[in-house]
């Protein structure tokens, strides 16, 4: 089961980033750190930040599908989550709300994500206290 992070303000600015939008117009996401389980597992495992978007009721949910996909070897740890608006046409992406379960992102590190991920697309990212059910 994925993990809530410790202190979801503390980031280390050479981490890789990753973003993995798996709809159109809105849904939650969730923003977390990837890590390898063990050191034996350091070289098939990258570490890095991953936001996730998927169509699922709870932002647990989506930490849980994902989690599955990455396999024994890697450890996810939730820093947050919210809502995300996607126009693939217009190619613009908006965020805002907060998770009930894992509170609210690191507002950075989900520019920086979203940034990396879509550098010609128009970002509005705010972080809110709306939180969907």
């Amino acid at each position: 089961m994925a993990e809530a992070f410790e202190d979801p303000d503390a980031i280390d600015e050479k981490l890789p980033t990753e973003a993995i939008i798996e709809h159109d117009n809105d849904e939650k996401y969730i923003v977390g750190l990837i890590s390898p389980m063990s050191i034996d597992s350091k070289d098939t495992v990258k570490e890095r930040y991953v936001l996730v978007s998927m169509k699922k009721k709870y932002h647990a949910d989506i930490a849980e599908t994902y989690e599955m996909r990455l396999g024994e070897d890697a450890d996810l740890y939730v820093m947050g989550g919210g809502i995300l608006t996607i126009d693939r046409v217009k190619k613009t992406i908006k965020t805002y709300g907060t998770s009930g379960g894992y509170g609210k992102p690191n507002k950075a590190l989900v520019e920086k994500i979203l940034k990396n991920a879509f550098p010609d697309w128009k970002l509005d990212i705010t972080i809110t206290n709306y939180i969907r059910g």
